[in-house]
């Protein structure tokens, strides 16, 4: 016996709403298909074609129309690395992240091109990254100062280190804002 759903997506198939899983995706779908997802944020060429393939995974794409359509949409201005990394870099800054975790994401995405212009776009060059980090560590640390015996200082220095360079900001700024806070305030071992 089938189920309502089945019987929904059989009638569908016959009246031509819905594709046959067999038939060949056309670039006239994948362009649609994309724009719809452009529609919604900005994607980087590999990502976009990643959800594409994904999106269409039980119908075949002939070979090479998943690359004319997205170089129709670069062409038309739609689909821009650039423009992905820029917004990318600004949104994991805007979350805390520093130049080089947000390098790394970027190149994981495949927009490692576009990353350097990215990163100077989302924060002032090196003196906007130091503010930054600044403003990561306070907003965790609220000031407190590092204090207790040496073992105990010592612990909390590499979770604070740990913490930041997580983040993405590097040892050596990552060291000046961890020692700003260490205080002797126990006794010297």
């Amino acid at each position: 016996m089938l189920t309502k759903k089945r019987r929904l997506s059989r009638l569908d198939l016959l009246a031509g709403t819905v594709a046959d899983p067999h038939e060949v995706v056309t670039g006239l779908e994948l362009r649609r298909a994309a724009m719809d997802l452009l529609a919604r944020r900005e994607h980087g060429f590999q990502e976009l074609s990643i959800k594409l393939i994904k999106r269409f995974r039980s119908r075949p794409i002939q070979e090479g129309d998943l690359e004319v359509a997205l170089r129709g949409l670069a062409r038309d201005g739609l689909l821009s690395d650039e423009r992905y990394a820029a917004s990318r870099a600004r949104q994991l800054a805007g979350r805390g992240y520093g130049p080089n975790r947000i390098r790394e994401q970027l190149r994981k995405q495949g927009v490692e091109d576009e990353a350097e212009r990215a990163l100077a776009y989302a924060c002032d060059g090196s003196a906007g990254w130091s503010t930054h980090a600044v403003a990561v560590y306070k907003k965790k640390y609220q000031g407190r100062p590092i204090i207790g015996d040496f073992q105990s200082r010592q612990k909390e220095k590499a979770k604070r280190l740990r913490f930041l360079q997580y983040r993405g900001f590097s040892a050596e700024l990552s060291q000046a804002l961890v020692s700003a806070d260490e205080k002797d305030s126990g006794p010297s071992e």
